[in-house]
This record gives structure tokens, sequence and C-alpha cells, in this order.
């Protein structure tokens, strides 16, 4: 079985890791989700992902963990809880591991960077881009298809992009469903925490109704709710300010972000070949009026 083969066998079920980190995650529990031995499956799992199970799912939780402490009020508690530490100690301990401080010590900081880039960056509009205003909206849940692609974000260009959507609208049709005018990416990942090789990212398209998965296509929802949005005008290599004056447009409102719910990307329009400053997407978060 080569590398690429194995890699499409074991993304759906890293997409569900991902989204149940506070489940057992054993290394015999994942195994028997696909069918295989446990020892059959690290092998495999090993090679086609580049580290261990355990590794795995333990640097899941702690980006997962940091990602938390980062963007939201809630307790330490809870954060080590809701991805699948069950004592507060085995958290605080596996997190300064990882991080070499306290989820006390690394949520000050990330808070005092927020407010110091906030300070500074209140009337940006972008470098080598354009960015709009912050504005709010409503989204209904919406059924995607959905391919998970393995790799950094920044190698994950116009073409790449447009080949998964044309294998996502051929499955469409061969399953008879409509497909709608949307092509989106979610994207759980923080590239400031997530090694590049292990950015994962989900690229979709819309459609009338949920339909049965088949190998590397999922059928997912995206969750319905609030959203901060923001267009960026430019080229992809300047999408990332985009996503950072939007999380700073929402910690000056009302809004607080809901963390359990990715960030997206939608695509108006995408060059392939030609002036990437023509492209036009729109990013959009999560959020929920604060308590």
């Amino acid at each position: 079985m080569n590398d690429y083969v194995a890699l499409e066998s074991v993304a759906p079920l890293l997409a569900e890791v991902k989204a149940n980190l506070d489940t057992d995650l054993s290394l015999r529990s994942l195994s028997r989700g696909l069918g295989y031995s446990p020892f059959h499956f690290h092998r495999l799992f090993s090679s086609a992902v580049g580290e261990t199970p355990k590794r795995h799912v333990q640097r899941l939780r702690l980006e997962r963990a940091a990602y938390r402490l980062a963007i939201t009020d809630e307790s330490i508690v809870q954060i080590g809880l809701a991805v699948g530490f069950g004592a507060h100690e085995t958290f605080s301990r596996a997190f300064r591991r990882g991080f070499g401080v306290s989820p006390s010590a690394y949520r000050r900081a990330a808070k005092a960077a927020q407010i110091d880039r906030m300070e500074r960056n209140r009337t940006f509009r972008g470098d080598g881009c354009g960015l709009s205003e912050v504005w709010f909206a409503r989204v209904r849940p919406t059924p995607l298809l959905a391919i998970r692609h393995l790799g950094e974000y920044a190698q994950l260009d116009p073409a790449k992009r447009a080949a998964l959507w044309e294998d996502l609208t051929a499955y469409a049709h061969r399953q008879g469903v409509t497909c709608g005018p949307l092509r989106l990416g979610l994207f759980p990942d923080d590239p400031t925490l997530t090694p590049p090789a292990q950015q994962a990212s989900d690229i979709c398209i819309t459609v009338d109704r949920l339909v049965a998965a088949s190998g590397r296509v999922r059928s997912i929802e995206l969750a319905g709710g609030a959203y901060g949005m923001i267009e960026h005008f430019g080229p992809d290599e300047t999408v990332g300010q985009a996503y950072r004056n939007l999380a700073d447009g929402i910690r000056r409102s009302d809004f607080e972000f809901r963390a359990d719910d990715p960030p997206v990307q939608v695509f108006l329009e995408t060059q392939v070949a030609g002036d990437t400053a023509a492209n036009r997407s729109q990013v959009w978060f999560p959020v929920r009026r604060r308590s």
C-alpha cells in the first residue's frame, strides 16, 4: 500500500478524531473503527500520518486546548475536560510539557498579545490586499460534501482546490444531489500551532441534502448560527490578514467565539491562472452573543 492510498484510507478517521477529542481515542478504539488489528493500524497510521496515533491524539488535544485558552474565557478545568483530559492535574502537566508554560500563563500571554495588536491595527485595511469592515450575519445549517486535505494551508493553492471541487461535484452528480453555488474551505487548525504537514482542511461544496459518504468524500453540515464575517480581495498569501482583522473585530464587539466550530473561507472568485489580485473571498468565524 503506497503512502497516498494509506493517507486516503485514514483521512476520514482523522476528521472524526479531531471532532471527538473528548471521547475514547485509545489505539484499540481507533483500530476497531477501521477494522484493523491494533498492530497493523499503528503501522499504517504512523506511516501515513507521520506520527503515532498516541502522539497524534495528544498533539491535537494540546493544540485545541491552546486555541480555546486564547479565544475563549472558559475555565481551565472546562477546557481540559473538553479536549479529553479527565483530570485538571493531568491536563496541566501535559500542557506544560507541550508548551513550556502553564495553561494560565499561556492564556495571559495570548490575551496580552491580542490587546496589543488590536490597538496597533485599529485602522488597518490590508497590506498588499483589500479588507472590508467586519459584519455579523446568521447562517442556516447547510449540508456539505467534503474532502479532507492534509498539508500546509499555504500550499493549498487554487489549482488543488479546483481539482477537489471538481471531484466533489462529480460525486454529487453520481449521487443525484444538486450542488449549490458556494465553494468553501473549513480550516480548524491554527497554523501558528499545528505543524505544516499536519494542518487539516475540509474542501467543500454545498448540496441540497446530506448523502452517504464514500471513500474520501464525507457528508457533513456547516453549523448554523451567527458568524462574524470579513471580505478579502487579493492574493492567497495575504488572506491571513483577513483572519486576524476579523478576530480583532469580534473581540471589539458584543460577540464571542464559538470554539467548537471551525473558521470558514468562502471562495467567491478564484484565479487559477492570471491576476491573483482579482481573488475575492470571505472569512467567517462562528460566534455567539456574549452572556
